[in-house]
């Protein structure tokens, strides 16, 4: 998940504090270190972002895991021209790299550190809240951090990073077996609206349990909501005559290229895949939560091992397959339904910016994949869809956003 650092280093924060005898400046810069330290204490694979504000808003650092290379890059007081700051303008560049940076459906952070909590209120934050939100299509979150009493806003530092940084814990569990792993990120709420507008709110259990195994046929390319690294929680613990169960793990899927499908709560799943080349460091893959977040694969609480049953394969032929899908050889991966969205952010942000070329090479890019003999008919539409608007460039004079499918076709239907 990144993150962003907004550290306000404006005219206002000149003062001295009685407390401490040093400027509200000097005070902000110092903990600023002292919370990017203790982030990369807690997890060093945050992706983090460094923006100083004052009339104008300076982007020392874009989104990066080097936080010395952060830290050196915070000036001094003394470098420091003295300007009056401008709140909203640095929150809503720091919206602007999210969305730059990042796809709609990231859950992201941002960090504000002020001296003045007056400041901050004289603003209606439940409007910029909202805003961040609707950009992200997701529940983002935002802290204020005031140092102006530097005791109390130490304190909420602290509690922050062990709240937002601290890796998950939890026993992973398989059939007899038990290991002590983490999760980075930890794992936050996942709040489903469902089509009656009712709210379900889906929450990591403290047990993770593994409850089969899976080939590429089924899972190699199925639609997942969120990642995280699953590390041994003990890797110290590990030796060669009795190995941690998470390398074991590893070792078996990377030979097999096989998945391991993992419960995370009640109704809500998950499947674990090697990554990287440490033998301890492996990556578990939220599904949409649900016992069926896959029409093709059945309800996973039903799921039993293959052989075990002479209708096993009877019972999958007959599972209900008909939905639209992105289908190619023996795997199935249905509509992303943000891709269009993303599309059209894309878009927006080059034209923005003036560039046209972009369209010109989206458009090359989907048609040679919509000419790839492994692609579904349903693909092969979709994407000359996008690319026959992508090549109108006169289509982004009027609007830069990409039309539903199908209604080019009726509007040149329509035409005729």
């Amino acid at each position: 998940m990144p993150s962003i650092i907004l550290v306000d280093i404006s005219k206002k924060l000149e003062a001295i504090s009685e407390a401490r005898n040093l400027t509200h400046r000097q005070i902000l810069l110092h903990e600023a270190r002292n919370f990017l330290k203790a982030m990369h204490d807690i997890d060093n694979k945050e992706e983090i972002a460094l923006v100083t504000f004052g009339k104008r808003v300076t982007i020392l650092s874009d989104f990066s895991t080097d936080f010395e290379a952060m830290i050196s890059k915070l000036p001094n007081d003394e470098e420091i021209v003295g300007e009056n700051g401008n709140f909203f303008n640095a929150v809503y560049q720091a919206i602007s790299m999210f969305i730059s940076c990042w796809t709609s459906d990231t859950y992201g952070k941002i960090f504000l550190f002020t001296a003045n909590p007056c400041d901050f209120y004289d603003y209606i934050f439940e409007c910029f809240y909202n805003e961040f939100v609707s950009a992200f299509q997701i529940n983002g979150v935002v802290h204020h951090i005031s140092l102006a009493e530097s005791e109390i806003g130490v304190g909420i530092l602290k509690k922050l990073v062990e709240i937002e940084f601290r890796p998950f814990c939890a026993i992973m569990t398989c059939g007899t077996i038990n290991c002590n792993v983490l999760l980075i990120p930890p794992p936050q709420p996942l709040v489903i609206t469902s089509e009656f507008g009712l709210k379900n709110t889906y929450k990591f259990d403290s047990h993770l349990t593994i409850i089969g195994f899976a080939g590429d046929d089924d899972f190699a390319m199925v639609p997942t909501i969120n990642s995280y690294l699953l590390l041994a929680a003990s890797p110290n613990e590990c030796s060669e005559s009795i190995p941690h169960f998470c390398v074991l793990l590893h070792a078996a899927l990377a030979n097999r290229k096989n998945f391991a499908i993992c419960r995370v709560s009640e109704e809500w799943y998950g499947m674990i895949c090697c990554v990287g080349n440490d033998r301890t460091q492996l990556c578990l893959r939220c599904f949409q939560p649900g016992k069926n977040p896959f029409p093709w694969i059945g309800s996973f609480d039903e799921l039993i091992p293959s052989g075990m049953s002479e209708n096993t394969e009877n019972i999958r032929r007959n599972l209900k397959t008909s939905k639209p899908s992105y289908a190619s050889r023996s795997y199935t991966c249905w509509i992303d339904s943000n891709l269009m969205k993303d599309l059209n952010r894309f878009c927006q942000h080059a034209l923005a910016i003036g560039c046209a070329q972009f369209f010109q090479f989206l458009a090359n890019t989907f048609e040679k994949h919509a000419n790839s003999v492994e692609m579904s008919d349903i693909q092969r539409e979709h994407f000359n869809h996008y690319m026959a608007y992508l090549k109108l460039t006169k289509s982004f004079e009027r609007s830069p956003l990409i039309p539903p499918f199908g209604s080019i076709q009726q509007a040149n239907e329509a035409e005729g």
